[in-house]
């Protein structure tokens, strides 16, 4: 793609040698379909649908007629709970669930108008539920937790420093908020950036989604140069996240490096917001089943990871009194590293998409 760099915007996914792609996206127009098509058909979808033991207490609080009566259904959830035991895996997906209702229910009870300010959206729709998932996320003692109030992404500091490109902490890239992995590293495996519900400005939900790319293309250098003596195919592997908030939708994106030093930026899942109890009977599910998704594919993304930093540790101590060396993983893995600024490079930033429609054949 790079040979056609000329053909796209300096900021877009196609002038970077990322491919943007997923259900419901579709592709650059001035994409070369013979690559995209090529891509899409080696891509292998997995889903992850939620345990049908969720169904019987999702039907009874969508079915209920009033708060109060679905309060009474999240509270018989965590009496059955009280009697189950506490290292049974349905035990804990259940409580996945039970924490889950409990913070949507807050979500219809509250007086908080979610359209007036960025904080407000993520206080009730975003930061509470990612809070949730990174506490549930156990494996591996990974240490996962979610850090909200525009933590800076060490990450792209990081990076920025080893390409000379830092400039001072004044211009550190600060974000909505991140899941890190505090067992590993402190690597930052999920970077959330949003705005106001409705929010119709083109310009800035683009740039937004943009500025997030670029800041997992950091996470996901960060993880070869830390693990630099692993392989490529392992590295293939491991997926960085970032979850976009546009008009009333969420959008959880993922990145991971492909062969020929192509980048795949894929939808992994969507969720339409309604913060309406009269539309319990379709949000509580939807809601349910993207949480279960994202925790699922995180959890995966961190198995991966491990995986990886075993196979590293194994080959540097094989290499440890050698006078030789492989080729390591932080001299294949080089992507663009790109702060993006909204004062300064938010220029033609409406036009870049993503494009949501139904996914072409």
């Amino acid at each position: 793609m790079r040979s056609h760099a000329d053909t796209f915007h300096p900021f877009s996914p196609e002038a970077n040698n990322i491919i943007r792609s997923g259900n419901g996206i579709s592709p650059n127009p001035n994409l070369d379909r013979d690559i995209y098509n090529k891509h899409m058909k080696n891509r292998i979808i997995k889903g992850n649908q939620m345990p049908q033991t969720f169904h019987t207490y999702i039907d009874k609080y969508v079915d209920s007629d009033d708060l109060l009566l679905a309060k009474k259904v999240i509270k018989s959830l965590s009496l059955f709970l009280l009697t189950e035991k506490d290292n049974h895996t349905d035990t804990h997906d259940m409580e996945f669930l039970e924490l889950l209702l409990q913070q949507t229910h807050k979500s219809f009870s509250s007086h908080i108008d979610y359209n007036t300010t960025e904080d407000a959206f993520n206080q009730l729709f975003v930061w509470p539920y990612l809070d949730i998932i990174g506490k549930t996320i156990t494996l591996h003692n990974c240490k996962s937790d979610f850090v909200q109030g525009q933590p800076y992404l060490k990450s792209m500091s990081r990076q920025l420093q080893a390409c000379n490109l830092y400039i001072d902490d004044k211009n550190q890239y600060k974000s909505d908020g991140l899941l890190k992995l505090f067992g590993l590293k402190e690597l930052e495996l999920l970077l959330e950036t949003s705005g106001c519900l409705i929010n119709k400005d083109r310009t800035k939900t683009n740039f937004d989604h943009h500025k997030g790319v670029f800041g997992t293309l950091a996470m996901l250098k960060c993880i070869a140069d830390d693990y630099a003596f692993g392989s490529i195919v392992n590295f293939t592997k491991v997926k960085v996240f970032f979850l976009h908030a546009a008009d009333r939708e969420l959008h959880f994106w993922s990145v991971c490096y492909q062969k020929e030093d192509v980048f795949d930026l894929w939808r992994e899942s969507s969720l339409l917001i309604e913060p309406d109890f009269q539309d319990k009977e379709d949000f509580v599910p939807n809601l349910i089943q993207f949480c279960w998704e994202v925790k699922c594919k995180i959890e995966e993304s961190v198995r991966n990871i491990v995986v990886l930093k075993e196979e590293h540790d194994n080959i540097k101590r094989n290499y440890r009194y050698s006078s030789k060396r492989p080729v390591l993983l932080s001299e294949i893995i080089n992507p663009i590293i790109l702060k993006l600024t909204q004062e300064e490079d938010s220029l033609g930033m409406s036009k870049l998409g993503p494009i949501y429609s139904p996914p072409h054949p």
